[in-house]
């Protein structure tokens, strides 16, 4: 969960998954909706990888990168256990 809230901390990262939020995207769109340089979007999806956040999928040239939904809905369970504890 650390690892998860590490990538999410970064603010190009973050708007990685506001972008794929509607749809999956290829590396280029990416690029073109955080107007970053490719290596540096790279960069990016690689951590969200890593995290689980995001999953790529080879379609001939182009890497489709989508939300871990699995992943993600995850994360909002376990953040909605610890904020639905009694505080008394």
């Amino acid at each position: 969960m650390i690892d998860m809230f590490k990538a999410l901390a970064d603010q190009n990262r973050l708007k990685i998954v506001e972008l794929l939020s509607d749809k999956p995207l290829c590396v280029c769109e990416i690029e073109q909706g955080l107007d970053l340089p490719q290596n540096l979007v790279s960069h990016h999806l690689s951590v969200l990888k890593e995290s689980k956040i995001v999953e790529n999928c080879k379609c001939g040239k182009n890497n489709y990168y989508s939300l871990n939904k699995k992943t993600l809905l995850g994360l909002a369970k376990k953040i909605n256990k610890i904020g639905g504890k009694d505080e008394n």
